[in-house]
């Protein structure tokens, strides 16, 4: 089978077949560690979105692991507002590759330069938590909600559809049913991002579902805000407002009951939210 690598194994071919089904067409994207594209499906003749891993940091076992760990994670997922993983593995080549949905669009963070109609926010916040509803009954806590994390594209109605995207830090809760997975945290280790990131996590504390709905709540300020509760001062000043700090007041012009609803998700103890 092709491997869809150029000679020096740096990237796929555009033009190739990786792994005798997907014919890579286009380069959609590009980051520090991986890459996107677009492929076409030689057998079921259909456009999908192809996500590689760099292989100059594939033989790191972290970033592999996040990497397998994203893809199982999001394949458990089959609802609306979840991306949807239909294939992931390992060239002969060694190149690890995740294959998904193609979506048109763009990311949620996009869309905020500025505050939203609190019904365009409420709308798109309710998609974001059916998502959410849907991973934390699989057992998965996304652990790193935010504006980059959710892509905005239309349904077949062309109506505005969330998409739930990147579970590269998942964590899989015990007694899921779902089988064994990787450990890939330990006691007092924090991962996700600090403006968005729950004061259990930021405390680098235990995690449920719970600090995702935190970090629903911090989006949610944004849209209505325009900005989010916590943003001015270094990684560690934000860590700490995000565990003591109240956030500061909602304009006046989101409606009260949407306010306490933000005011919920916010609670600095979980119980409360």
């Amino acid at each position: 089978m092709g491997t869809a690598r150029d000679p020096d194994g740096s990237e796929p071919r555009l033009g190739a077949v990786l792994d005798g089904k997907y014919r890579v067409d286009a380069l959609l994207g590009e980051g520090g560690m991986g890459a996107v594209y677009r492929v076409h499906h030689v057998g079921l003749r259909r456009d999908l979105a192809l996500k590689v891993l760099r292989p100059e940091i594939t033989s790191h076992p972290d970033v592999a692991a996040r990497f397998d760990r994203e893809a199982w994670s999001a394949a458990r997922l089959e609802h609306p507002n979840c991306l949807r993983v239909t294939d992931f593995g390992t060239t002969d080549g060694g190149l690890k590759y995740m294959v998904m949905e193609l979506l048109r669009g763009r990311e949620l963070s996009a869309l905020l330069d500025g505050p939203l109609a609190p019904d365009r926010a409420v709308a798109l916040t309710l998609q974001i938590v059916r998502g959410l509803e849907h991973a934390h009954g699989q057992g998965i806590v996304h652990r790193d909600i935010k504006p980059d994390n959710v892509f905005i594209t239309v349904d077949h109605e062309g109506r505005e559809l969330a998409k739930l995207v990147d579970f590269g830090i998942a964590k899989v809760l015990e007694g899921d049913g779902g089988g064994a997975s990787p450990k890939l945290t330990r006691a007092g280790m924090v991962f996700g991002t600090p403006r968005y990131m729950s004061p259990e996590q930021a405390a680098g504390g235990e995690i449920d579902h719970r600090t995702d709905l935190y970090s629903v709540g911090i989006m949610l300020y944004q849209m209505l805000a325009g900005t989010v509760p916590f943003a001015t001062g270094d990684l560690v000043k934000v860590l700490r407002q995000q565990i003591i700090m109240p956030p500061p007041p909602l304009p006046e012009h989101v409606p009260a009951g949407l306010r306490g609803v933000v005011e919920r998700l916010l609670e600095k103890d979980r119980d409360d939210r």
